[in-house]
């Protein structure tokens, strides 16, 4: 693996420091600190110094507070959530509640905006902001935001300490909840080995945060200036006047598009970072890894949970071993930041576990409390009639929901029962699998295997899926999402593709360890296939316990130990095989006439789809041919199968079909 362009990123970041400036600025930041945390600064290299002397010459911090993760740094942290009202305790011992303000409940897409040169090229989905002007509004919001407030300084690696692809990630800010759930989320270290890491990489993010001015009740009051932009010439980003954690904690969806950007600009075809979960299926003598990419509130992180083998829920680097010639993947974090609603003791049993745990430290954020007692929709226990939530008192009488959908918790991976010690190891564990996903009403099966890599990335570009209460203003309507990553991945989408495309063409891959695709479907709804009954409730057809048998279906189907059915689109698996599956693994009897749901090809709905995209995707500046021609692949043996035998094509019918043009041949 080559290293990265390290000059030019480290100039930006350095600022072409020389001796004298350095001390000037060390003299300035030790005024604002005390004597053991001097002692810490002094193990920053000037690089890491710059930096931190310009967002507090900028903030103007009251004083300065060196974060190492050391047990010590994050009893202070703790403590100080509390005193300032950005936490508070509840009935068990490691268990906070942290509230943002009911305007604050999720990604500000409207005001979220890259800052970028001229003639850097900005995803056709996203919102750019001339590089200059973006800077200047940033720094204008963020000037004196921390006067009679403490800065807190923290050091991540996004990823295991000592992998080639983690991150040394900077994060600067004034909420102790940010820092609280980073800790939980992210590796700390201490300055002088975040140094090095920064040396020998080239690069590193940095991340300046402040919640602004607060109202009485501790929430971010400036709505009107909240920004979250991110500087992608420079790998920097200001995020200000928020706290709800998808806008303030940058390690996450902020610094993952910033890797991105690196991998285009200096690890073309040769690394992914990706909006998937890590998770691994213990298939008799095998372990089978897949990386699965779902938008947010899309069920990534319940599949996961589905793992016997538990190594992330939310993000995955993966990168190629040379020596082995296979595609392994680390995640970049530790920890998780779930959604709540739906949480029980019967489908999700060992998060439950944790979350109702004394020794497990857990921060829960925007539900209900109750005698300092935790309650969200679908808990799997009644919920009291008053409490407390983000928007105040509470009353069931008010009609209104006792959380929100999108309240959160805040967990360690190692706490759950199948934490796999894998996360921790720098050479990450090998994928077998990429599946992609969204919700998807109407159109694809539930499984389909790609025929190739190819078209393993033409069906991660094509997801549609409903929005989410993930984001601010989500009304449910259905928008793309290409490879669940599309908002947080800053370049053109062909340059994406192209990256994509030379990732599982790379030549250091062995071709038997090359990931099979899957576009999967848990959220086909029984208006979708025909079956709602008069004056019955949408809703799905499939139940969410079913993911188990998917996922090990997908596994064998990648082993080659079943058979599978050829459509157009990819292969399907055979109702025998999900029987037998479905019976063993969640003791379920699976009926003939569900399969046939499930897995039949409605063939308008699939031709429209993939006009769509052709559409869609012509409208992008230097697409690949080959990304065309798998879609008019696609649309010409659609068009046939409709013309032969109808509108929609069962599983035995798409048997039948197949035999029949191979006894021509």
């Amino acid at each position: 693996m080559k290293k990265n362009s390290a000059t030019a990123v480290q100039n930006r970041n350095r600022g072409n420091v020389n001796i004298s400036r350095l001390a000037m600025m060390k003299t300035y930041l030790t005024s604002l600190m005390d004597e053991e945390n001097c002692q810490k600064l002094m193990h920053c290299s000037p690089e890491v110094i710059v930096p931190i002397y310009s967002g507090s010459t900028r903030m103007s911090p009251a004083s300065i507070f060196i974060n190492t993760g050391s047990d010590a740094d994050m009893a202070y942290i703790r403590q100080k959530a509390l005193e300032k009202g950005e936490e508070f305790t509840l009935a068990k011992k490691n268990h906070t509640c942290h509230f943002d303000g009911p305007g604050d409940q999720g990604r500000d897409t409207a005001n979220t905006k890259y800052l970028a040169y001229a003639d850097t090229e900005i995803s056709s989905l996203q919102k750019k902001k001339e590089h200059r002007a973006g800077v200047v509004e940033a720094h204008n919001i963020i000037t004196d935001i921390m006067k009679n407030r403490e800065m807190i300084i923290s050091f991540i690696s996004r990823g295991p300490f000592g992998c080639p692809v983690s991150d040394p990630t900077l994060q600067i800010t004034d909420s102790y909840y940010v820092i609280h759930s980073e800790y939980m989320l992210y590796r700390m270290i201490d300055p002088e080995a975040f140094s090095k890491d920064v040396a020998e990489k080239g690069y590193m993010f940095i991340n300046f945060h402040s919640a602004g001015k607060l109202d009485k009740t501790n929430v971010s009051a400036n709505l009107a200036e909240r920004r979250i932009y991110m500087d992608v010439e420079r790998f920097r980003s200001y995020s200000s006047n928020n706290q709800y954690a998808g806008n303030s904690i940058a390690p996450k969806k902020i610094n993952h598009r910033f890797a991105n950007m690196n991998n285009i600009r200096n690890y073309f075809g040769e690394r992914l970072d990706e909006h998937m979960f890590i998770a691994g299926f213990e298939m008799e003598d095998e372990i089978v890894y897949f990386g699965g990419a779902y938008p947010s509130g899309c069920g990534k992180t319940g599949t996961a949970m589905t793992g016997t083998h538990l190594v992330g829920d939310d993000l995955a680097k993966i990168f190629i071993d040379s020596e082995s010639g296979e595609v392994r993947a680390v995640n970049p974090e530790k920890g998780m930041f779930g959604i709540i609603e739906g949480v029980n003791p019967d489908d999700d049993p060992e998060t439950m576990s944790v979350l109702s745990d004394d020794d497990s430290e857990v921060i829960f954020s925007n539900l209900l409390v109750r005698d300092k007692k935790p309650y969200w929709t679908g808990m799997g226990e009644p919920l009291p009639q008053t409490g407390q939530n983000f928007a105040g008192k509470w009353s069931a009488k008010s009609g209104k929901p006792a959380s929100h959908k999108n309240a959160r918790f805040t967990i360690s991976l190692d706490k759950l029962e199948n934490y796999d010690s894998a996360t921790e190891d720098p050479a990450g564990v090998k994928l077998s699998g990429l599946l992609y996903g969204g919700r998807d009403y109407t159109t694809m099966p539930t499984i389909v295997m790609a025929h190739d890599w190819m078209n393993s990335v033409v069906h991660g570009a094509i997801i549609r899926s409903a929005t989410t209460a993930t984001e601010i203003g989500a009304d449910g309507s259905e928008k793309r999402s290409p490879f669940a990553n599309e908002a947080f991945f800053p370049g053109p989408l062909a340059q994406y593709i192209r990256h994509y495309k030379a990732f599982g063409e790379n030549p250091n891959i062995k071709p038997e360890n090359l990931p099979s695709g899957f576009q999967v479907n848990y959220w086909l709804h029984k208006s979708g296939r025909g079956i709602l009954a008069p004056g019955e409730a949408d809703g799905l057809i499939g139940e969410k316990r079913d993911t188990k048998v998917w996922m090990r279906i997908m596994a064998l189907m990648h082993q080659g130990k079943v058979e599978t059915i050829w459509t157009p689109i990819g292969r399907i698996p055979k109702y025998q095989d999900l029987k037998k599956l479905f019976k063993k693994v969640i003791d379920k009897d699976y009926e003939k006439d569900l399969y046939n749901k499930q897995f039949s090809l409605y063939l308008e709905n699939l031709i429209n789809r993939v006009n769509m995209s052709i559409n869609e995707f012509a409208k992008e500046k230097d697409m690949a041919d080959e990304f065309f021609h798998v879609l008019d692949t696609w649309y010409r043996d659609l068009a046939a199968l409709k013309a032969t035998i109808g509108p929609i094509v069962t599983p035995d019918q798409m048997i039948e079909y197949v035999a029949a043009n191979q006894s021509e041949q």
